[in-house]
């Protein structure tokens, strides 16, 4: 009985320039490399979610395009591929994950603050309630782009305000 050797990418390393991931999806694309493609692509969406500088609507745009786009194993993969997009899925997760959670944590760092000062709780929560409605929708189901973990922590951060 002979097996297959099969030469998957590694899970990528996020904290390249953006432009480093789309050259390596470039060249895989050029190689046939379907799996290499899929990853640095994964890297790329989430190179780009993470910018300071984007609301949150538009990080979660990138997170949810990687995952829905870019983290989907082809028909009838076997383990190993199936593993591999699960892994790839999980780094879209981990990082989605904790820029809410960062996000989320700046607020409750400022309200905190803007509470100890002496502003009314009511005008917090309506603040509150916007943000963590932004952030994590309608309901308490997690959501894809999220893990089971930072979603139970976004949402005692949330239920502290709301």
């Amino acid at each position: 009985m002979t097996t297959q050797t099969r030469n998957l990418p590694d899970i990528p390393v996020i904290g390249r320039p953006e432009s480093h991931y789309a050259k390596l999806a470039h060249e895989a694309e050029l190689h046939g490399d379907s799996h290499g493609r899929e990853a640095a692509k994964v890297a790329q969406y989430v190179t780009l979610a993470l910018d300071p500088a984007l609301a949150w609507e538009e990080k979660r745009k990138y997170f949810t395009h990687a995952l829905r786009r870019h983290c989907q194993p082809p028909p009838f993969p076997d383990d190993e591929i199936w593993a591999f997009y699960r892994k790839l899925s999980e780094l879209v997760r981990q990082h989605a994950g904790a820029e809410a959670l960062r996000i989320a944590s700046a607020e409750d760092d400022m309200y905190a603050a803007r509470l100890s000062l002496g502003q009314t709780r009511d005008k917090i929560e309506d603040e509150a309630e916007q943000l963590f409605g932004r952030i994590m929708g309608k309901g308490d189901e997690c959501p894809d782009w999220c893990n089971e973990t930072d979603w139970s922590q976004l949402r005692m951060i949330r239920d502290q305000w709301i």
